[in-house]
């Protein structure tokens, strides 16, 4: 483990929950996630609450462990109903609630950056009951996920008949949001809201300020995996210069399928030597599905990273 961090010392590796979430709590995930090499985990909102409800405590233990072990740790808001971005007001106000809830839980447990896209639409009935996931329920989850994809653009076409609509509301919940996480300090800084691009989505993602105004902690999320299903290209960054919060993700190109990083179609050097040789980002989140899977991911991303440093090193010499 030491020589993994050796080695992505200008960049650190952290792990979805996914990998962990069927055996372990948002807790045990994080400690798991330190044995295995990672330097933090994105956590996800549902898994949060309901440990939670059953271990209020466990809020300080996450910040107390994680600062311990030098982890930094984000948070994937849910894909589950209610949706920020809903006509619906009395859902979008849900949806909006609790988001703050989940900042709230945040602060305490040292949780610096909240991961969220501009809709969800996943059924209620898909979401976590406990401190765990199911097994059995978690597969037909990742399966809806899987498939769903092939139905993106028939998806992203109803959006569009209605980006207006949608649009403006989720530029509302947005701008509630990142005001009320601006308020939330982690280690001396306001919490960070990402706006990750969907392949479904009709959102115009240059058109938000991020960074700017009411949206200073908003920063722009790149997803490798939904970059290629969404454009048929692969993520070009050349032209970013502001910060970015990166998932290295592998896909078929048709569906988000997560596969283990080089199993799959997406050209990965372009984007992290882009990333590293303009300080982009500190941080590489992977989304593999399996903890094999995210173990493999991430000694290829290690060999990736060495090389591209040497790289860039030898071009600022």
């Amino acid at each position: 483990m030491g020589a993994d961090l050796e080695i992505t010392a200008q960049v650190r590796i952290v792990t979805s929950v996914a990998p962990y979430v069927t055996a372990a709590n948002a807790l045990q995930a994080i400690k798991l996630a330190h044995e295995d090499g990672f330097s933090g985990v994105e956590l996800n909102e549902d898994h949060l609450h309901q440990l939670v409800q059953v271990k209020p405590n466990c809020l300080r233990l996450m910040r107390t462990y994680s600062a311990d072990k030098h982890m930094i740790n984000s948070l994937h808001k849910t894909l589950h109903r209610p949706s920020i971005d809903s006509p619906d007001q009395s859902e979008r106000k849900r949806a909006v609630e609790y988001t703050i809830k989940t900042l709230d839980y945040m602060e305490v447990a040292g949780i610096y950056r909240m991961v969220l896209h501009s809709f969800s639409d996943l059924p209620a009935f898909f979401c976590l009951k406990g401190e765990c996931a199911n097994k059995a329920g978690y597969f037909v989850g990742c399966n809806a996920v899987k498939i769903y994809g092939i139905f993106a653009p028939v998806l992203k076409a109803y959006r569009q008949t209605r980006k207006k609509e949608f649009q403006e509301n989720f530029v509302h919940s947005l701008s509630e949001i990142a005001k009320y996480a601006a308020d939330r300090n982690v280690d001396g800084k306001p919490i960070e809201i990402v706006l990750e691009e969907h392949y479904s989505d009709a959102i115009d993602y240059d058109s938000v300020p991020y960074g700017r105004g009411n949206f200073a902690n908003v920063i722009r999320g790149i997803d490798t995996a939904h970059q290629l299903i969404r454009t048929g290209r692969n993520t070009d960054l050349s032209e970013i210069n502001e910060l970015i919060h990166f998932h290295a993700v592998d896909t078929n190109g048709v569906i988000d399928d997560h596969r283990t990083i080089g199993r799959g179609k997406v050209n990965f050097e372009n984007s992290l030597s882009t990333a590293i040789g303009k300080n982009l980002t500190d941080t590489i989140v992977l989304e593999d599905g399996t903890r094999n899977s995210a173990l493999k991911s991430k000694e290829v991303l290690i060999s990736m990273i060495r090389r591209i440093s040497t790289t860039v090193s030898s071009r600022s010499v």
